[in-house]
């Protein structure tokens, strides 16, 4: 990922976006309008120009609109936009910088299945004792998000979390210590409120005997 202060060119971005996102990849969509995010998923993408699924409620669709600069996030990586349209049902918003929130370079991303069951496991910092258990929504070579309740504070950026274990149904696929990076209340498409966390790993330990991802 080019350094944060050197602007990226067209063909830089558009390079990002194709190696980094496939068609039907989910996404959070933000405009800086709202206060909330939108849990969404992509449908097209043409160059520096992403076709999103419209899941903004109606009576939040102005502000929304109204908003100078949005977001689309898909795994780590931040799609930045100073301009969306409507094809007259969806979302087309223009990129205009790509960063990466693990700020490495061709990170690897691993796609679950829904069937795969795919969670993590780790120990309630506050207390250090109760074994809290959460949905991965995505991961990469170098992180992964989770999704928690919508008043939890428990995963606040710069934390760090302990041990967190990764497991595929009833497989440990692989155990670091692990930081909060960025955390973000969302909305899924069924209208219900979450967050979504994400969080870096430190010193990751890969399960060689796991190789479903």
């Amino acid at each position: 990922m080019a350094p944060p202060k050197e602007a990226q060119t067209l063909p830089q971005m558009t390079t990002m976006i194709a190696e980094s996102i496939r068609i039907g990849h989910a996404a959070i969509i933000s405009g800086d309008g709202l206060e909330i995010s939108f849990g969404s998923r992509i449908l097209h993408i043409d160059g520096n120009r992403l076709n999103v699924a419209n899941t903004v409620p109606f009576g939040l669709i102005s502000a929304f609109a109204k908003s100078k600069k949005f977001v689309v996030q898909v795994d780590l990586l931040q799609i930045l936009s100073d301009k969306v349209e409507s094809d007259g049902k969806n979302f087309i918003f223009h990129a205009t910088k790509v960063d990466s929130i693990s700020d490495t370079r061709g990170d690897e991303r691993f796609n679950f299945s829904s069937e795969e069951n795919v969670r993590c496991e780790l120990v309630n910092p506050e207390d250090e004792e109760t074994i809290l258990t959460k949905p991965v929504l995505d991961m990469s070579a170098s992180g992964f998000s989770l999704r928690t309740g919508a008043s939890s504070t428990l995963f606040k950026p710069g934390r760090n979390i302990g041990m967190v274990k990764i497991m595929i149904g009833e497989k440990l696929y692989s155990e670091s210590e692990s930081e909060a990076v960025y955390r973000r209340r969302f909305m899924d498409e069924n209208g219900k409120m979450h967050q979504q966390v994400g969080l870096k790993f430190i010193t990751a330990k890969k399960n060689d005997k796991t190789k479903q991802a």
